[in-house]
């Protein structure tokens, strides 16, 4: 029973610090023009990157709903 507790008390004690770790995490947007060019870049890679990858993409062949 002990034993449990315990574990228990662990997985609480490590789910309190990712909270706190990610609350305390600023979500400010960049302020600087250098932040912003990566941000959009990093945005517009993603987007290609999604439309590139996707399942159609990867297999080549056309979408058909079954």
């Amino acid at each position: 029973m002990a034993t449990i507790l315990l574990v228990f008390g662990v997985l609480g004690a490590v789910a309190l610090l990712l909270i706190v770790t990610l609350l305390r995490r600023s979500s400010a947007p960049t302020q600087h023009v250098e932040g912003l060019r990566i941000e959009q870049s990093r945005r517009e890679q993603a987007r290609s990157d999604r439309t590139s990858y996707s399942a159609i993409a990867a297999h080549n062949m056309p979408y058909s709903r079954r």
